[in-house]
């Protein structure tokens, strides 16, 4: 009777599938987000088409295309005729990219209206009609005299009308009283915008012609200059040269002087020295060599950095444009209020508020040449803050290296077919040809990616958060940069189809979109009807909560399933008693744990794997060797503990305690036997191949482990397993013989004796 099929624990079974349903269907993860939670949280809220909606009825053209691509299928041709239609009826919204009536009156009055060349071309980036307004004069005018905005009239200030800020350098450098002779100069700089109070403190190192006689190189004589300037500079102790550097309108005048400036007190000339740069090096004009390092000092003394400005034909355009913007309500109220906080304290002499302001005029211009006026003005709006245009830029920096790239591969060969043989020109121009064919492919792929970000940026109002969640995207194969950024904006364009609730969502995890494998898709169908509504919605309003739960919905399936194996199989007819009930169920719990653990990494394998941000990457190729020798180099204790190392090890304990609760068991069950002590002693013996289990398994692990250092890029986390591993089978297999098992032979061994003795 004991030998049939029992049917009692059969109940158990279609629980353990509702319950394994639920939990692996459940749409929280831990290092990747649901697209089933995205579609929840977006349902609702503005979808790519309703904003497309409202930039047509704003007539916002240039915005709505870069929309285009975006918007849903079936409303994408609807809209492409209303964007044909307003273009046909106003050809010049496709230069200025739309706007309302003041904004089309202010395009004709301040730029001139319809540009016919440009017209022709499809496209007008905003720059060139800062440009256009800028040559006009009539903007820069209006804007000075009728403008009452004080973020406007602070920034109009800051324009140097003279030049671009530091054009004294060159000049500077190539004065012959400074570079045709050795020792430390001081030069007064007077009457320059952002540069107010400060000096220019220079050290020049020179050898004559004679310097290069014998077989000594001109690196070799660079580096003596360098040395003789370093040192010059260290141990100056006043005996400089002093210079006035003077603006005088688009002029610099230097004149020397003979009265000495005051230096601030307490310079450390060592540390300057250290710290100082290279300004220029070089030949003389008598065949000799020099070099010139120092820096800019502020009244405090302290050496500054100064950044390169954009050339001063599009520097000064820039800023007026930016200006018309801040008037037009083009950026947001804080964004404007720190341009013109910025240009105001620059112009007082703050150097961290000049750099700032210098840098954003970088930023902004890579924006203004990518789009239109009113597709970079919609832009600007969404940003919240400065660092939102700093991040976009950035963006469009990053996303730019292949087409920039290409586009010097280019140029690059156009100056060198001029100067091959006539017989090999052919064929470099064919070569040509085709380089200038994967420039327009590059080209599509930039304004495909660049339409993204655009739509993603003005769906959320969050362009720090997009560039955090590209440039974090996560690698796990080599080489795998580009698809990374790839794969980012693709994840991006999936929550943006289902509504910025989502797209919001998945910048606030800032991890990529879950990819379902077969065991989610299967279980797709029935998860709604038993309950998978509610889990979605607590994925993504609680997710600790989700978490917990999961886990537990994981572990109490494979718990069912463990209850209807053991009570529906055949007990063995071998089989005399059992272990204790808790044992049993603590046998189970644990077992039933690690099968949840492993389901999660079954769910989720790259929680296994270290993003190659974080890893050395040294190549397949290494040996066996080489990495234990990397083990010894590096102290375990200095590397920084991943998820990665924590699961690892957290599987080997998992995997040692179910092994322990099963040896556990099997003691208890011998304890049930009623056998003499001697017999049971016997069969104690007979299980000392399933007590060394543990070893076993710890030095199977350990071996895996180090097979998986020679064919994987997870050396730390290989190593932790291998120590982990072994450590974990020596101490549970430890615990088990000496407090368990020792103690019950004693016992049986004094009760055999006293059975001989009877």
């Amino acid at each position: 009777m004991d030998n049939k099929f029992r049917i009692g624990g059969v109940y158990f079974l279609p629980l353990a599938v509702v319950l394994g349903i639920l939990g692996l269907g459940f749409p929280v993860y831990f290092s990747t987000v649901s697209e089933r939670a995205l579609a929840d949280i977006g349902d609702g809220t503005k979808t790519v088409d309703e904003e497309m909606l409202r930039q047509l009825r704003q007539n916002n053209v240039g915005p709505a295309e870069m929309l285009l691509p975006l918007a849903s299928v079936h409303k994408r041709e609807e809209f492409a005729e209303v964007i044909d239609a307003k273009k046909s009826a106003h050809p010049e919204l496709s230069i200025s990219g739309g706007g309302s009536i003041f904004d089309m009156l202010t395009f004709n009055e301040y730029f001139g209206g319809l540009d016919k060349y440009n017209l022709g071309r499809g496209r007008f980036e905003a720059f060139f009609v800062y440009n256009r307004a800028t040559s006009r004069g009539d903007l820069w005018d209006r804007l000075r005299d009728q403008s009452s905005n004080d973020n406007v009239q602070a920034l109009l200030r800051s324009i140097p009308v003279d030049g671009r800020p530091g054009f004294f350098w060159n000049k500077l450098m190539n004065e012959p009283l400074v570079f045709a002779f050795p020792g430390v100069k001081v030069a007064k700089l007077t009457d320059y915008p952002y540069f107010s109070g400060r000096k220019v403190l220079l050290s020049v190192g020179l050898r004559g012609p004679e310097a290069f006689e014998g077989n000594v190189t001109e690196a070799q004589v660079r580096d003596l200059c360098l040395a003789e300037a370093r040192v010059g500079l260290s141990e100056f102790s006043g005996g400089a040269e002093w210079f006035d550097v003077r603006k005088e309108g688009t002029e610099t005048s230097i004149s020397k002087v003979d009265s000495n400036f005051s230096l601030p007190a307490g310079l450390d000339f060592a540390d300057l020295a250290d710290r100082s740069v290279m300004l220029k090096l070089g030949r003389t004009n008598d065949g000799g060599y020099a070099v010139i390092i120092g820096g800019i000092i502020n009244a405090e003394g302290k050496m500054e950095s100064h950044g390169r400005w954009l050339p001063y034909p599009i520097l000064v355009p820039m800023m007026v444009g930016t200006a018309m913007s801040i008037e037009k309500d083009y950026y947001s109220a804080d964004t404007a209020f720190e341009i013109g906080r910025l240009s105001q304290k620059a112009l007082e002499g703050d150097h961290a508020s000049k750099e700032r302001i210098r840098s954003f005029y970088w930023s902004a211009h890579q924006l203004a040449r990518k789009m239109n006026l009113i597709q970079m003005a919609e832009l600007t709006q969404s940003c919240p803050n400065l660092q939102g245009v700093f991040d976009l830029a950035a963006l469009i920096r990053m996303l730019n290296r292949p087409l920039s790239s290409a586009i010097g591969k280019i140029k690059e060969a156009n100056r060198e077919v001029g100067f091959l043989p006539m017989d090999q020109r052919e064929e470099t121009r064919e070569e040509l040809l085709k380089m200038m064919e994967d420039k327009k492919v590059i080209q599509s792929q930039f304004d495909y990616k660049l339409q993204i970000i655009y739509s993603a940026a003005l769906l959320s109002g969050n362009p720090s958060g997009i560039l955090r969640f590209v440039s974090n995207y996560p690698v796990y194969q080599k080489d795998g940069d580009a698809d990374a950024v790839e794969q980012a904006l693709e994840d991006l364009k999936l929550a943006m189809s289902y509504g910025k609730g989502s797209l919001d969502h998945l910048l606030e995890r800032n991890k990529p979109v879950h990819q379902d494998g077969l065991v989610v898709n299967l279980s797709k169908p029935v998860f709604p009807f038993l309950g998978g509504g509610l889990l979605t919605t607590i994925a993504h309003t609680n997710r600790d909560i989700a978490i917990a739960l999961k886990i537990i919905l994981l572990i109490s399936a494979f718990f069912c399933l463990l209850l209807f194996i053991s009570k529906t199989l055949p007990i063995p007819s071998f089989q005399r008693s059992q272990s204790h009930f808790a044992l049993r169920w603590i046998r189970r719990f644990s077992a039933a744990t690690l099968f949840a653990l492993l389901g999660v990494l079954a769910l989720e394998p790259t929680l296994l794997q270290t993003p190659r941000g974080q890893v050395s990457v040294a190549g397949f190729d290494f040996a066996l060797a080489n990495l234990l020798a990397y083990a010894n180099e590096e102290s375990m204790a200095d590397q920084n503990l991943t998820i990665v190392t924590a699961i690892v090890a957290g599987v080997f304990l998992l995997v040692q305690i179910v092994i322990f609760m099963i040896c556990i068991s099997r003691v208890s069950q011998i304890k049930n036997e009623e056998l003499k002590a001697g017999l049971k002693l016997g069969l104690l013996d007979n299980e000392e191949n399933l007590f060394d289990l543990g070893l076993y398994v710890g030095l199977g692990g350990t071996v895996l482990s180090l097979i998986l250092l020679l064919v994987l890029d997870v050396k730390q986390d290989a190593l932790i397993g291998a120590y982990t591993s072994t450590l974990f089978g020596i101490l549970f297999v430890a615990a088990l013989k000496i407090v368990i098992i020792r103690p019950y032979r004693n016992h049986l061994l004094v009760k055999q004796s006293e059975e001989k003795s009877a």
